[in-house]
């Protein structure tokens, strides 16, 4: 294993879940490996018993031994446990923790609901430090709320957020597949009572993001009503009318539909009505103009805590890609200097996602220029295009991701349609487009000046002058300059409305 990658595990005991993920670790950036989930619903019984479910603590029992013995068998270090709020307020939860304990050697002591806040908090931002908002976590048991920004991923910020005793089991309670939409409907008055009480310091904020399972499969099936062109969670964005829409139809019109939902078990299914109801009232409370889901949370945090000071402030999405184009030789080396070489275009470009969103972007394909050498010629440009738009890698919203996948497709084809019919006229304005396709083009033109050789493209520099795309080079490396690399330059040129130029040399 290289010096720079890890491997963690993380096991997090929610009050309806019992799961273990393995992370790679590279950099900022950390990828599932393994994700294994049991619903063993620990908290079902806590509104009717105060205690945990016995046919719970049964299945969370076996779950733990057997993650014990995955743990051990791969050489990994003790995990790090998140257990939240069926453990903090179970009366017989201590006993619970104290045969754990005695049976694997696992500490699964509790979290505070102030600490997982925090660190749903510090998940959140893991993945992408542009977040600005409002998070909301809805497990079993709990909801937590807190305040996003970049500020929290400091040392010694305090996260703005609070525990709330709104999940489903601890909200309602029973057999939630019994309830009737007059049920949930009657529940409507002390939900808000209880949102009602929650700090002014998370008022007026314009975005909401959701974490939960829950949340994650009722934002699935909606993308499948409507034929979304992305199935891809992470960074999936609805508009404050079509949240509201969604929330109301899951526990009015649609809770039969959901209950019977092909492909999710009933445990996980009689959740999504609740999960509808408590987003409708988060509607009402705070009024965001838009919803974001989020596949990362309180695990991901505990997983960012652990990282170097150091580390922290890089931008995972670069991490990301450097690492989704590890094995691949003509990708590892070329990215750093391609990048140097074509940053002299980022003012110039259309108007993608402005000038810092575009440098981003591009930096990010120029890390992935050589996915794609070792595919068949004939299918590689649309074999790269959906690599990358389903890569494991964060930071990116829907249209950033299509954006990064035309880009990388543009560096093999300028002719041929992108796969996934309707995805980028879904996606990507007409100038979004546009750059997408000077970004391709200026990679192809970095590979073919160079023979995609790392250490030539120092020798080479683009810049625009005037009306002028100039591709100056040291006097030596004049005869590199072929008509292979005339065409080249002379495509990029007229995409950015350029002139073409390659009578100067550099000093």
């Amino acid at each position: 294993m290289q010096q720079n990658l890890r491997q963690i595990a993380v096991i997090d005991i929610g009050s309806n879940s019992v799961r273990l993920v393995i992370y790679d670790i590279f950099g900022a950036h950390f990828t599932p490996v393994y994700n294994e989930k049991i619903l063993a619903g620990l908290g079902r019984d806590l509104r009717k018993t105060g205690c945990l479910s016995e046919s719970g603590k049964g299945k969370c029992r076996a779950a733990l031994a057997r993650f014990s013995h995955i743990i051990s068998a791969r050489a990994l270090p003790p995990p790090l446990v998140g257990a939240t709020a069926a453990l903090r307020v179970a009366e017989d939860a201590p006993d619970f923790v104290a045969s754990i304990l005695a049976e694997t050697g696992l500490d699964i002591s509790p979290i505070s609901g102030v600490e997982e806040a925090r660190l749903a908090a510090l998940g959140l931002l893991s993945s992408n430090d542009r977040r600005s908002g409002i998070g909301a976590d809805l497990g079993g048991a709990s909801l937590e709320l807190m305040r996003i920004d970049a500020s929290l991923k400091k040392d010694g910020v305090t996260v703005q957020g609070v525990s709330l005793p709104l999940g489903p089991f601890d909200a309602i309670g029973g057999n939630l597949s019994e309830l009737s939409t007059k049920d949930y409907a009657l529940k409507i008055p002390s939900l808000d009572a209880e949102l009602a009480r929650v700090p002014g310091y998370l008022d007026g904020e314009d975005i909401l993001y959701l974490v939960g399972g829950a949340w994650r499969n009722l934002a699935a099936i909606h993308q499948e009503r409507i034929h979304y062109p992305l199935r891809t969670l992470q960074g999936y964005r609805l508009s404050a009318a079509h949240a509201q829409q969604l929330a109301h139809w899951a526990w009015t019109d649609g809770r039969d539909d959901l209950l019977t939902w092909p492909g999710l078990r009933k445990a996980r299914a009689e959740t999504l009505p609740y999960a509808g109801l408590m987003l409708e009232r988060l509607m009402q409370r705070f009024s965001p103009r838009a919803v974001v889901i989020s596949m990362v949370g309180l695990r991901e945090g505990l997983v960012w805590n652990t990282l170097p000071e150091q580390i922290k402030n890089r931008d995972a999405l670069i991490d990301g890609c450097r690492d989704f184009a590890r094995g691949f030789v003509q990708a590892e080396h070329f990215g750093p200097p391609l990048y140097r070489f074509l940053t002299p275009l980022v003012g110039h470009l259309p108007s993608g996602f402005g000038d810092t969103g575009n440098t981003r972007l591009l930096q990010a394909a120029c890390h992935l220029a050589g996915l794609g050498k070792n595919l068949h010629p004939d299918h590689r440009a649309e074999l790269v295009f959906e690599d990358v738009l389903f890569a494991p890698v964060a930071g990116l919203s829907h249209a950033e991701r299509a954006f990064l996948s035309l880009s990388l497709f543009r560096t093999y084809t300028a002719k041929k349609p992108p796969p996934v019919p309707g995805l980028i006229e879904e996606l990507l304005s007409g100038a979004q487009r546009q750059a997408a396709a000077c970004i391709g083009e200026a990679i192809r033109l970095g590979i073919v000046v160079t023979g995609r050789t790392p250490s030539l493209l120092s020798d080479f520099e683009l810049d625009v002058r005037g009306t002028e795309l100039h591709l100056l080079c040291q006097p030596d490396r004049e005869v590199m300059i072929t008509d292979q690399v005339h065409y080249r330059l002379g495509k990029l040129a007229k995409l950015l409305g350029l002139t073409p130029n390659t009578s100067a040399t550099s000093a």
